[in-house]
């Protein structure tokens, strides 16, 4: 609930702090005073649209601050809003409007889009005035209400499960036509490029050893006459490094048998000797010309040109021609088992449809039997606030399939006696439309769970005695501790009633004209019901029975 309330700058309002109470709390005040202005300064704070002309004048700036406690329940969903750092239960929700007209909103000191704003205070607290239609007039809002008061919770999980599942079948069932469309109109250059592609029987790692054997065979006589020249230096004759080495371990060996610390030169000479019998042994493969080394040439040359022309061609390297082998001949894989594939997605989607409407069909029931008991009810609040000619009507009819079901849920209403039924946005009365949405709080007291209620002169145009039950059925809201009313009335009966009462008054201060709250108390309380009642004559008869008035709504 709304806790605390700071303004700056809002019209009349040059500074203004507030901490309305638990419970129902009632603001009156003169005509003219502020009332409406309070309700503007919240309705900003809530993500309306932000007037220039609402910035007190000669200011640069508007300001208007609120502290929320908000139910443990509502934590997930400040999580899913990704509505972060609160601490205790406590969010702190902040707008700023310049000037020039910019707008900044902040939620625990974060600044966020105006519709992270929007959709946070619309959790925390609704504003219900002449000119509000929208939270009812939403088909969605009343689907809400409606689930609510039927407890369809689990009926809801059950369709959105099944509705999820079918949506992705059918995604996947289209996505396998197109591609089956697609790779149709390619199968022949498919089928072509498989066939070219393993006719070519390409070996990973091929293009390096052919490259690698070109330069053998093309150097050849070069190759054959060096490796002639390492050989016999190293091995073919008297003069060569190993007869020299074999004369030099001789000597070495006898002078270890002298010089015993020459032994370690005879071990390292053998380690030496290995070295060039392998080097040796490695070189001389290549002392002899291959076999027909100019056929082998041109195989070789015609290979690499072979594979270059396929890279050419389909633009990649030897990797990503095997590459596009495997992924040609998957495409054809594909396309030769979507048909089954294709009937196989068809048969589980009309199974698990006939599921999903089965699920509708069983939530379109609890609507319509729900949707019947919350209309009586709501017919009996609206009887005990006067409203007996006023038939309210929920209507629920099959329609397209949605993530909330297959229903359209209209909530209507007939003013007049002998009118029919008409959506409940388009009735005429702005102050009908906020008792309706009382009494709908009123019968779904227990699954509401907005935590502030805010009504605009709801008393507009009807009797004291009127006021005096809608007074009641406010305190009936609040008297459950959960959820906080705030109303802003011109009726003494209706005040009486609250467990709270301010008084929002002018006064003038350095030659400017702004607008104060005051809490009353009980004295004070009886002179502005006195006031509201007797206008600018209070005699003792009317505080008397502003007095009777206060006792009797207490």
């Amino acid at each position: 609930m709304l806790t605390s309330l700071h303004i700056e700058n809002i019209a009349l309002i040059r500074r203004l702090d507030l901490e309305p109470s638990a419970g129902f709390c009632a603001f009156t005040g003169e005509t003219g005073a502020g009332k409406s202005i309070l309700i503007d300064a919240i309705g900003l704070l809530c993500g309306a649209r932000g007037e220039r002309e609402l910035i007190r004048s000669g200011e640069e700036f508007a300001l208007v601050e609120g502290v929320f406690d908000y139910p443990a329940h509502m934590a997930k969903t400040l999580e899913e809003l990704d509505v972060t750092d609160c601490e205790d239960g406590v969010l702190f929700l902040s707008r700023r409007l310049t000037a020039d007209g910019r707008s900044t909103a902040k939620i625990n000191g974060r600044t966020v889009p105006l519709s992270k704003l929007r959709e946070t205070a619309t959790l925390l607290l609704n504003i219900h005035g002449q000119q509000d239609t929208q939270s009812l007039a939403s088909a969605e809002k009343q689907r809400v209400l409606l689930d609510l008061f039927c407890g369809n919770e689990v009926l809801l999980e059950e369709y959105g499960r099944l509705y999820g599942e079918c949506r992705a079948l059918q995604r996947e069932l289209k996505e396998r036509k197109e591609k089956a469309e697609d790779l149709a109109e390619r199968r022949d250059l498919l089928e072509y490029q498989v066939r070219e592609l393993k006719q070519a029987k390409i070996r990973p790692g091929e293009e390096a050893e052919l490259t690698a054997e070109h330069a053998l065979l093309a150097n050849s006589e070069k190759v054959t006459e060096n490796a002639h020249q390492a050989y016999d230096a190293l091995y073919g004759n008297d003069l060569s490094a190993m007869a020299q080495l074999k004369k030099t371990m001789q000597a070495v060996n006898r002078l270890s048998a002298i010089l015993p610390e020459c032994k370690e030169y005879f071990t390292r000479l053998e380690d030496v000797k290995a070295e060039l019998t392998d080097i040796a042994e490695s070189v001389y493969p290549y002392t002899s010309d291959p076999e027909n080394t100019a056929e082998r040439l041109t195989a070789v040359e015609n290979r690499l040109e072979k594979l270059s022309a396929l890279e050419r061609k389909y633009r990649t390297d030897e990797a990503g021609l095997a590459e596009k082998l495997k992924k040609a001949s998957a495409d054809l894989a594909l396309l030769q088992n979507c048909g089954e594939d294709c009937l196989q997605l068809e048969k589980e989607l009309k199974e698990k449809g006939a599921l999903l409407k089965e699920a509708a069909k069983a939530l379109r029931q609890a609507r319509i039997r729900g949707g019947e008991t919350l209309s009586a009810r709501v017919q009996e609040a609206l009887a005990e606030l006067d409203m007996p000619k006023v038939r309210f009507v929920i209507s629920v009819t099959e329609g397209d399939a949605t993530p909330t079901g297959m229903d359209e849920i209209d909530f209507s209403v007939s003013a007049n006696a002998g009118e029919a039924p008409r959506p409940i946005g388009k009735i005429a009365s702005g102050g009908e439309l906020s008792r309706i949405m009382l009494c709908l709080q009123c019968v779904l007291a227990d699954v509401m769970q907005t935590p502030t209620l805010i009504f605009d002169e709801i008393d507009t145009g009807i009797s004291g005695k009127t006021n005096e039950k809608i007074g009641r059925m406010m305190a009936q809201i609040a008297s459950g501790g959960n959820t906080q009313v705030i109303c802003v009335t011109h009726a003494a009966q209706l005040a009486a009633c609250a467990s709270h009462q301010y008084r929002i008054a002018k006064k003038e201060e350095n030659g400017r004209t702004q607008t104060e709250v005051l809490l009353l108390n009980y004295e004070e309380r009886i002179g502005e019901l006195a006031r509201i009642m007797g206008g600018l004559q209070v005699t003792d008869t009317v505080r008397k029975a502003a007095e009777e008035l206060l006792r009797g709504g207490a």
